[in-house]
This record gives structure tokens, sequence and C-alpha cells, in this order.
């Protein structure tokens, strides 16, 4: 038995080592994963390497004059020019059994000031979260886990946290589940097509903001009080995610089209997962003949044209997304410049 079973699973992989995998339509990246490389056109800019201040006084050039930093600790580049400073960071959190984790931070709002960084990350659930990745997890100073998951969710991969955070579930969508269920049932039948599968993406995204707007509210109550950092996530960390940290950086002021392009960003960090899933499926046809690749597509990456489709439904029914942080997330104007005083910072 042990023999055939190991037999088989070697098959299997040998099959999807050999398959490869060319997307059925184009898919949109995010332009921010390049926007790393500094031109020095003018010479006006300095460049600073600063590690956390608590490491200052332990950390030493090795016998290379590299400096060495512990790898759980993230280090801070500042770019000055004349009297502005632009801190970067590293955006994506690598740690091995967590999709996409990145940090919100870096992003300049219109009113000229920088996100702070280190204060709001998104992912995907934290199922596979090892106890040997917890240090590094614990550095990030993150103390609540918000999961935007459903209960069948939860219960089936149920996230892993390190004493000290506390997880709080905020199921924004009520019928989530029942929706979730019958689609995929009728995605293995066939009874999708790639437009309707667009459509029905789409129409998620515009229902979403609007099904529970008390868990809207407390969603944002609780990310925009937390006095250390906070993590918002859903399963893959793309599409309930992906809203919510669409609307908070609007609540911040970032322009649209910088939270579009951090939105794509959930296409660059997963694509190699996303690759070995449209792999997988070639073997699921066999099964399930009736599937189409470019709706499994269409469920796995992202568009643009998704998160539009939450931004049109706001502004249709509230006129803008000013009106809706006002008359739904209860935010002020006079609040909303205390949270962006708080969570920005000038540059």
């Amino acid at each position: 038995m042990f023999y055939r079973s190991f037999l088989a699973g070697s098959v299997l992989f040998m099959f999807l080592q050999s398959c490869s995998y060319k997307a059925y339509q184009p898919i949109a990246f995010s332009s921010i994963a390049e926007a790393s490389k500094i031109e020095q056109k003018d010479k006006a800019y300095k460049i600073e390497i600063t590690p956390p201040d608590y490491l200052l006084h332990s950390i030493a050039p090795n016998k290379k004059g590299e400096l060495l930093v512990p790898s759980t600790e993230r280090l801070t580049i500042d770019i000055v020019r004349k009297k502005d400073t632009l801190k970067l960071s590293n955006r994506g959190i690598v740690l091995a059994n967590v999709s996409n984790f990145r940090d919100l931070g870096g992003y300049v709002t219109q009113e000229n000031r920088q996100v702070v960084w280190g204060k709001f990350f998104r992912s995907g659930h934290l199922h596979h979260l090892k106890q040997r990745e917890y240090d590094a997890f614990t550095a990030l100073n993150i103390t609540e886990v918000i999961d935007l998951r459903t209960d069948k969710e939860i219960t089936k991969k149920p996230d892993q946290l390190p004493k000290g955070a506390q997880h709080m579930v905020r199921q924004a969508f009520e019928d989530s589940e029942d929706m979730f269920t019958k689609t995929r049932k009728d995605v293995l039948k066939g009874l999708v097509t790639p437009k309707q599968s667009d459509s029905l993406v789409s129409t998620f995204y515009s229902l979403y903001t609007f099904d529970r707007p008390e868990v809207m509210q407390q969603i944002f109550s609780e990310i925009l009080s937390n006095k250390e950092a906070v993590l918002f996530h859903c399963s893959a960390g793309k599409d309930r995610t992906g809203m919510v940290a669409a609307i908070l950086l609007s609540i911040l002021k970032v322009d649209r089209e910088t939270i579009i392009q951090d939105y794509l960003l959930s296409n660059n960090y997963r694509k190699d997962q996303i690759t070995s899933l449209m792999k997988l499926a070639k073997v699921g046809k066999i099964v399930y003949p009736k599937v189409d690749y470019q709706v499994i597509e269409n469920f796995s990456w992202i568009k643009a044209i998704y998160l539009q489709a939450m931004f049109d439904s706001i502004e249709h029914k509230y006129g803008s997304m000013d009106n809706y942080i006002r008359e739904v997330l209860k935010i002020s104007d006079e609040e909303r410049q205390m949270i962006i005083a708080r969570y920005t910072v000038s540059i």
C-alpha cells in the first residue's frame, strides 16, 4: 500500500515538474516592485542605512567590514535630498510558510506625507506559521491579527500565532461561505465561463463593503486605534484583504493609482504559488474535464477591474470615498486628520 502511494506520488511530482504554465490571458503585475531603483542624476541625494535604534549598541562590522543585523530585524534606508527625507524599507516580509505578507508603509500621500513603516501589515492566512518563525513575527510588534475569513475557512485552517498576538474574527460578508461553495462547485462542473467569472469577482467586490457596514466600521476602528502594529488577512491576502488595504490607504489620502499598484502586488508576491496551482489544475482536468483554465486564473490572479468595481460601487452609493469614510466608517474629517497625523510623516 505504501509502495503504491509512494509510486503514485512520485509520478504526480514528475508530471507537475514537466508541466509548464503559460497564462491564457495577460496578467497585470505591479510596477511598485521596480520602484526600488534609485537614480542619482543630480548627485543631490544621500543614502543612509539606519538599523533600529536599539540595535546600534549591539552590532559591529565583521572582519570583512560588513554590518550584520539579525534576520528578524528590518533596516531602513533614508534617502535625503536637501532637508527632505524619504524612508524606504523592505515591503515584503519573508516567512517561509505565509503567503503575500507585506508592509503597507512607505507610500507617499497626496499631502506629500509618507505612510509610516511597521504599523499596517497584510497577508494570507497564518495556518502554516511555524513556531521557529515566531521570533521574526514577534519582532514586527504585531499585537492584533484581524482575520477576515469565514467561520468555515477558519475552522479548516486556523491561524497559528505566537503568545501575545490577539486574534479577532471580523466577517464583513455574511453570505460569502454559500457564495464561495456554490461557485467552486459550478467551476468544477464547467458551468462558469471566463466572462462570468470576471463578473462574479467584480460583483463580490461591489458588495463586500456594504453587506455588514457595522463590521467594516469595527475593522477600521480596530486597525486605526492599535498602538503597536496590526495585521489583517483573509485566505490568500488578495481580495478581502486587498479591499481593506485600499480603503485604509484612501483614509490616509494615498492617490488612487498607487492604491491600485499596491493591490496588484499580490500578483507579484503570489506568482510562484499560482504557477504551481495552474500546473496542478492540469492534473485536475483528468477528474474534472470541463474545468476552464482561464476561469481558474480569474479566481487566482487579481485584476484592477475588480478593485475598481469596489470604488465604483462606493462612489455610486455614497458619491465619493470621502463620504463613505464619514458615513459608514464614522470617521469625521477632524478624526481623519488626526489619523493622518498619527500614521504618516512629513517628507
